[in-house]
C-alpha cells in the first residue's frame, strides 16, 4: 500500500494516486471521510472525467482516518503535523508543487498548507471551512464536541453521526453510516480537540500571495460569514456562497455552481 512518513513524528500517511502527466492535484476530506468517500466528493468525480494529462489526481487519508496512522494524543493533530503529512505525501512522489482542494477538515488543512508550505501550493481550494479560531459555542461546534465526547465514552461513532443527521435533516444512506462507522472515535474526537484549541491558523492573510478559492453554504452558520471575511483579506481570492441548509447538507449536496470555478482556478493556476 502506498504510504508516506512525516518526517516530523513518523507517522505514516496513506494515499492513493490516479497517476498520469498532469499538473497534481490532492484531494483532502472531512474529518470522518476515508480515501473512498474522498474519491466520491462531487469535486472528485468531475475532475475524474478529465484526461490525466491535465490533472494528476492524488488522494490522502489525513491522520487519524482509514489507513493512516490513528494515534490518540491531542498534540498529533497539531497543523504543523498535519500539513507535515501532506508534504510527506508530495515529497514521496517527487512533486514540488501540487493544487490542493479540501472541504471542511480537509479545508482547514488548506488553510494550514497555506500558511506553514505556501512554496508547495499552486492553489487552493477550500470548502466550508475558515482559518480563524473555530467558536466553541456555534452551533455544529458545540455539537461536535458534545458528541465526540460520547462517542468516544461508547467506542462508536454512533453519536457523532446521529448528531450530524440532524443537522442535515435526513438520516445519511446506510452504505455511508457504514463506513463513517468504521473510524476511531478516540482519534476523531482528539483531532476535534486540536482543532478548537488551536486559534486561528495565520496572522496576516493579507500576506499571502496563493491564488485561493473558497466555497461555503449560506446556511453553514458555523463557517460562512468568517470565510467571506479571509477571502476579503486575501488578495488573491475568490469567494463563492451557494444555496444550501448548512455544513453538513453542503457536504452532501450538489455543488455545480462551484464545479466551474474550481476549474477556472486549477486552470489558472497550473
Amino acid at each position: 500500500m502506498p504510504y508516506a512518513t512525516n518526517a516530523l513524528d513518523g507517522s505514516r500517511v496513506y494515499f492513493e494516486d490516479d497517476g498520469g502527466d498532469g499538473t497534481p492535484v490532492v484531494l483532502h476530506g472531512g474529518i470522518i471521510d476515508s480515501v473512498d468517500l474522498v474519491r466520491e466528493s462531487n469535486i472528485a468525480q468531475a475532475l475524474q472525467q478529465l484526461p490525466t494529462d491535465e490533472f494528476r489526481l492524488i488522494y490522502i487519508a489525513h491522520r487519524g482516518v482509514g489507513r493512516s496512522d490513528k494515534p490518540h494524543e491531542v498534540e498529533a493533530y497539531a497543523m504543523p503535523l498535519r500539513v507535515a503529512d501532506a508534504v510527506a505525501v508530495l515529497d514521496e512522489l517527487g512533486i514540488e508543487r501540487a493544487h490542493f482542494i479540501g472541504n471542511s477538515w480537509g479545508g482547514r488543512l488548506g488553510f494550514g498548507i497555506g500558511e506553514h508550505a505556501p512554496e508547495r501550493v499552486l492553489s487552493l481550494v477550500i470548502g466550508g471551512q475558515q482559518p480563524y479560531a473555530i467558536d466553541p459555542d456555534g452551533p455544529l461546534a458545540h455539537a461536535a464536541t458534545e458528541t465526540l465526547a460520547e462517542s468516544r465514552a461508547e467506542g462508536s461513532m454512533e453519536p457523532f453521526i446521529e448528531m450530524l443527521e440532524s443537522f442535515a435533516g435526513t438520516r445519511f444512506p446506510d452504505a455511508l453510516r457504514e463506513r463513517w462507522l468504521d473510524n476511531d472515535p478516540a482519534a476523531i474526537e482528539a483531532a476535534w480537540s486540536a482543532a478548537v484549541a488551536e486559534g486561528d491558523i495565520s496572522e496576516d492573510l493579507g500576506a499571502w500571495e496563493l491564488r485561493c478559492l473558497i466555497y461555503v453554504a449560506t446556511g453553514d452558520v458555523d463557517f460562512h460569514d468568517q470565510a467571506q471575511q479571509a477571502a476579503d483579506e486575501i488578495p488573491n481570492a475568490e469567494f463563492i456562497s451557494f444555496e444550501e441548509s448548512d455544513h453538513v447538507g453542503a457536504h452532501l449536496a450538489e455543488i455545480d455552481p462551484v464545479l466551474a470555478a474550481v476549474l477556472r482556478t486549477l486552470r489558472a493556476s497550473g
